[in-house]
């Protein structure tokens, strides 16, 4: 289904023009432009490159990485050169530096606040969560990546971000960190006891939900905030709660 949608996606433009011929009409005809385009897509793949080796930091020495990405530069610019010209060169460099100041200067103290980091994260044991369910506290699991965006996205946009993460912070929350950053046969057993294949996945376990309530892939506040409340409250208090209500 995936790779059908892929290829659908892709075709769609030509099937249009089929379709409708009339449409070409309206494409840009082809000129100097599609040189431009063409130097913009290989900047972009080439800081896609630049980042699929910083990942490589958790396995590699970053001494190694550093000379890898040094002589991927180096190539890069000289196969440009002596393809499209000097000027290129130059042009894709500012560019670079351009949009380096730019991130530099968007992420600073001044124009955005610091993600915290003083959430103490313990690692992923199921003794220690029934030991602690058992004992009336709630747990919230992430099981997580260094390469997963999806998991990026998550811990900035939900996690690490006011309500959850007071939550988080609260004495009666054990928070518990799965790191599948490398092979684990421990998390990678975890995931499939709950029928999960690959991350993120997020689990909140409690006195109200000791086999856990699954969180979706992407999180929400509203649906983190709403699991540790159920897994929080014990099955007598719930009874209880549904009775006066």
């Amino acid at each position: 289904m995936i790779f059908t949608a892929l290829a659908l996606g892709m075709a769609l433009p030509w099937l249009l023009v089929a379709a409708f011929p009339q449409i070409a009409n309206y494409f840009p005809k082809p000129g100097r432009w599609m040189s431009v385009v063409k130097v913009i897509f290989s900047v972009l793949l080439l800081i896609t490159s630049l980042w699929l080796i910083s990942l490589l930091s958790n396995f590699l020495p970053t001494g190694y990485l550093f000379v890898t990405a040094a002589v991927l530069l180096v190539t890069f610019f000289i196969f440009m050169a002596k393809t499209i010209g000097s000027a290129a060169v130059v042009a894709t460099f500012s560019i670079t530096l351009i949009f380096a100041a730019i991130g530099a200067f968007m992420t600073s103290a001044q124009w955005a606040k610091p993600l915290p980091t003083d959430l103490v994260w313990t690692p992923l044991n199921e003794e220690v969560i029934a030991e602690q369910v058992a004992e009336g506290k709630t747990i919230f699991v992430d099981v997580t990546a260094d390469w997963c965006i999806s998991c990026k996205a998550n811990k900035v946009g939900v996690i690490l971000q006011d309500p959850v993460y007071s939550q988080l912070k609260q004495d009666n929350l054990l928070t518990m960190k799965g790191d599948w950053t490398k092979p684990s046969e421990y998390i990678t057993n975890y995931l499939q006891r709950h029928n999960r294949f690959g991350v993120p996945f997020n689990v909140v376990y409690g006195p109200g939900a000791p086999n856990g309530i699954q969180l979706p892939v992407i999180l929400s506040t509203q649906g983190v905030l709403a699991a540790i409340e159920r897994a929080s409250i014990a099955p007598t208090a719930a009874a209880e709660q549904r009775i006066k209500q």
